[in-house]
């Protein structure tokens, strides 16, 4: 009995060393900020404005009638996947080698003007948005945690809501009655679907070297708010926009 007592000990003691260097091999937290470019497209299924006693529906935004309606140039606004600048801060706590639960806020930011000339009647449009969209989400990452690996591959699914606002400014140069302001606003669901490679640079600091995400936005169909002009209400029908995001920067331990 005696020795088995003494056998017994000794297991456990060893079993608690072990546990000990099991848990320090391995880096508890991941903090990370860096740079954000996001190829984001537009929320927008149809639109229609209700003005001077009627309502004017869009519903083929892309098609050249449309476009030659609306401006060609503003049409690129609601048909093709432009650039966003934009930051990214994430926080994973690490609950094995390889498995972590993670944290993650974007924010992207997008000013651009649009201008057509419509010949005839030879009246300027000018179109000005001021767009921002945010991702609060949550989720699972994959990554091989240990303080000894230098290249470490990660993974990560992730799921909450996006925010996205912009005020748009149209100017009619001919037409000054049809100059308006609106603000569109739209919390969705949204997903963050992707991963990337950190590259151990200290013992508490890693680089991200690159990290790519597909980040479906699920927007709805809402009314915009009417700031000034003569369109009142404004609708939009929503789809989901397809975005795509790559990132670079800092990991701390």
């Amino acid at each position: 009995m005696k020795k088995f007592f003494l056998l017994s000990l000794f297991v456990l003691a060893s079993a608690s060393v072990g546990l000990a260097q099991g848990s320090n091999d391995y880096h508890k937290w991941d903090i990370y900020g860096g740079y954000s470019l996001g190829r984001f497209e537009s929320n927008v299924n149809s639109a229609s404005f209700t003005g001077f006693g009627s309502t004017q529906t869009f519903t083929n935004l892309c098609s050249t009638a449309t476009g030659d309606m609306l401006g060609p140039n503003f049409q690129k606004f609601l048909c093709t996947r432009r650039n966003f600048n934009g930051v990214e801060g994430a926080v994973a706590y690490n609950v094995s080698k390889y498995v972590g639960v993670a944290g993650d806020f974007t924010a992207h930011f997008k000013s651009q003007t649009y201008v057509d000339k419509f010949t005839p009647p030879g009246v300027t449009q000018t179109i000005s948005n001021d767009e921002r969209l945010y991702n609060v989400l949550g989720g699972i990452q994959i990554k091989d945690n240990r303080a000894s690996k230098r290249f470490k591959p990660f993974a990560h699914a992730l799921v909450g809501f996006a925010r996205y606002t912009n005020r748009q400014a149209q100017t009619l140069d001919l037409f000054p009655a049809s100059n308006f302001v609106i603000e569109d606003r739209e919390t969705s669901f949204a997903m963050k679907l992707g991963g990337g490679l950190d590259i151990r640079a200290g013992k508490r600091i890693d680089i991200r070297v690159i990290q790519i995400d597909y980040n479906p936005v699920f927007a709805g169909n809402r009314r915009a708010q009417s700031i000034s002009g003569p369109f009142n209400p404004v609708n939009f029908t929503g789809k989901t926009s397809n975005n795509f995001t790559i990132g670079v920067g800092i990991v701390i331990h």
